[in-house]
């Protein structure tokens, strides 16, 4: 064997190696980019069900906000039922006729748990007692003891708000089922 032939083998193994070595770089190659789009493919998945999940918790947000609005509006609006029908009592007190308004005053004097020696009111009341009776700035009646310590408040603002306090709960029951 020649130098030639020596030369020509080596430069054969050297051809045949750096073919070997390109054909084992593109199988990396290919590797490395199956592995690179299945890891972005994975990102991507990701990335879509991250925005899925914010998304549908927006619109859960969004919902729940817009329920809770709803229930104030709806609270306000029975709150106001409320008021007009408390505020329609209060109104229907001022409309009393005379009869009713003594009969008020007769019932409130018998069941004070004192003994009456003064009326203090509205003009509308001073003619239906027997009682001594002192004019007053205001809608309705205060009855005041003998001894002046002790008093009942009988104004239609204490009655409209004492009958709010007690019957509030079967006033909105019987508004709103």
């Amino acid at each position: 064997m020649g130098l030639d032939d020596v030369k020509n083998e080596i430069l054969n193994e050297a051809e045949q190696e750096k073919e070997e070595i390109l054909e084992e770089a593109e199988e990396r190659k290919q590797e490395i980019l199956e592995e690179a789009e299945g890891e972005a493919d994975r990102i991507r998945s990701e990335a879509e069900e991250d925005i899925e999940d914010e998304k549908a918790s927006m619109e859960k947000k969004a919902v729940s906000n817009a329920n809770m609005k709803a229930k104030q509006k709806k609270l306000k609006a029975k709150e106001k039922a409320l008021d007009q029908a408390f505020e329609t009592f209060r109104d229907e007190l001022h409309d009393l006729s005379s009869d009713e308004k003594e009969s008020m005053i007769e019932n409130a004097i018998e069941s004070a748990d004192f003994e009456v020696g003064l009326v203090k009111g509205s003009e509308d009341f001073e003619d239906l007692t027997d009682r001594e009776f002192e004019s007053a700035d205001v809608n309705g009646f205060v009855l005041v003891s003998d001894d002046g310590e002790r008093q009942l408040n009988f104004t239609f603002d204490k009655i409209a708000d004492d009958f709010r306090a007690r019957y509030r709960k079967d006033v909105a029951e019987e508004l709103f089922g």
